[in-house]
């Protein structure tokens, strides 16, 4: 027994024609309104050139196998500093361990 709620009949070869031939105008209307929004709209042109460029960029750095991936190194300190080196604040037990600013007066 057919689960489906309604009975499917047999498809005859003409049919099977006219829904080829149905799919194939549909298709052409639907290519034919896009080509029709990419030539009349500046902004649907701006648009498909920045997805062009970021799928472009995103497929060469995939492909792009002679290069390794880019490593961060650590920047290097100066070996000569003209200033006081920088100490940091050490905090135990939400104390701080610098003293604290002098009280005005």
């Amino acid at each position: 027994m057919a689960m489906s709620p309604f009975s499917v009949r047999p498809s005859s070869p003409e049919n099977a024609r006219r829904r080829a031939r149905m799919v194939l105008a549909l298709v052409a209307v639907g290519i034919a309104a896009s080509l029709l929004a990419y030539a009349i709209s500046p902004s649907v042109r701006h648009a498909v050139g920045r997805a062009a460029h970021s799928v472009k960029q995103g497929v060469g750095h995939v492909l792009d196998h002679d290069t390794k991936s880019p490593v961060k190194k650590p920047a290097k300190a100066p070996a000569h500093t003209l200033t006081a080196p920088v100490t940091s604040t050490h905090v135990h037990s939400g104390q701080s361990t610098t003293p604290a600013p002098a009280a005005p007066g």
